[in-house]
């Protein structure tokens, strides 16, 4: 249920709170220092790197039923560098899900919240290994934000729209299908997988602390076979649901190491 989503929201802000104090106490200690070493290192490590933003995206649905048509996802996101090139964060996803069977009147609308963590790992981690300046090569800043991750996440489903199967003269096409099981609210895990881009703008104009310009595509592999409301009891249906978003995202830095200036 929706308080379920409550729940791991509520542990992920406090998980985050012990790194907001660390902010500071980081920036304080470099602010006292004036050495090119800790410069060098501050530059490299942006660990005290947060950002927030929004995007927004399209869904598609795996599930029970064989079509789905492209629905809206819109996005919230709250990220922190462990690294130039790692992040652990959190992302809130509103949306809608919807499946249709052309041989019978089934249908299903699903409008549903979810919220998971997750950890990026771009490919710029492997670019450290050999130059840890790799940044300064603007072809290598480029490359190094294609990245993937992985995590854990909630989903609560509402299904607005969704029909049993009636009288067999009433079916357009297949006739010899068993009343599925409905379950028109529920809340589940899924593993988010992703694989994407983003392309890290340091400094732009007023924005001193820079931004981050992302592309998205998540695989979200549900552990309920209720996501689209449907459950039939074929001897086929092992597999839970699966749905599909593809997004876009701009999210903005708001605490960023700089080099002091001599």
């Amino acid at each position: 249920m929706k308080s379920k989503i409550i729940i791991l929201l509520a542990a992920g802000i406090l998980a985050w709170c012990p790194s907001f104090g660390q902010v500071r106490t980081e920036i304080s200690i470099h602010e006292k220092s004036n050495s090119s070493d800790d410069e060098t290192d501050r530059d490299l490590n942006h660990g005290t790197d947060f950002s927030a933003g929004f995007g927004i995206g399209s869904t598609k649905m795996f599930g029970d039923l064989p079509l789905s048509n492209p629905q809206p996802a819109y996005i919230g996101y709250l990220e922190k560098n462990i690294t130039q090139s790692i992040s652990w964060g959190e992302v809130i996803m509103i949306g809608d899900l919807s499946s249709r069977d052309p041989h019978t009147h089934w249908r299903s609308f699903n409008h549903y919240t979810s919220i998971d963590q997750h950890i990026t790992v771009e490919l710029g981690t492997l670019f450290t290994l050999f130059n840890k300046n790799y940044n300064d090569n603007v072809l290598l800043h480029i490359v190094g934000g294609i990245y993937a991750g992985v995590g854990i996440g909630l989903i609560n489903n509402d299904v607005k729209k969704i029909v049993n199967v009636p009288t067999a003269d009433e079916l357009p096409g297949n006739t010899g299908l068993t009343n599925p099981v409905l379950l028109k609210n529920s809340t589940g895990f899924f593993i988010p997988i992703s694989v994407g881009y983003n392309l890290h703008i340091r400094r732009f104009w007023f924005l001193h602390n820079g931004f981050v310009l992302n592309a998205n595509f998540q695989y979200e592999d549900c552990q309920t076979d209720y996501v689209d409301g449907y459950s039939p009891p074929f001897a086929t249906n092992k597999k839970n649901d699966v749905f599909t978003v593809m997004s876009l995202g701009l999210r903005f830095y708001l605490t960023h190491h700089h080099k002091l200036e001599d």
